[in-house]
């Protein structure tokens, strides 16, 4: 499976951001705090879901990536399969 490209609407501090993979190695870089592990999160909440669940933490996932600025969750990812079939999250 590769991923092609997402847009992230709203979850934690990343609002209204759009990124194109390209088809070999991409490197995800920036500063403390920026979003990367958020970016990270979004891609496996896609999915599997964001959990509600504490499992020993002080706050759910849920509660974590709540959008700073979207009034909801939102976004969709786009990404192919190995036998070439496209899909999409939403």
């Amino acid at each position: 499976m590769k991923i092609k490209n997402l847009k992230i609407n709203g979850f934690g501090n990343l609002d209204e951001k759009e990124i194109e993979f390209n088809k070999n190695i991409n490197i995800i870089y920036g500063k403390n705090e920026a979003g990367k592990s958020t970016l990270l999160k979004f891609i496996v909440d896609m999915f599997y879901g964001i959990s509600k669940n504490k499992r020993g933490k002080d706050i759910t996932d849920f509660e974590k990536y709540t959008p700073w600025k979207a009034k909801e969750f939102s976004g969709k990812l786009n990404y192919e399969l190995d036998n070439r079939r496209k899909l999409r999250n939403i």
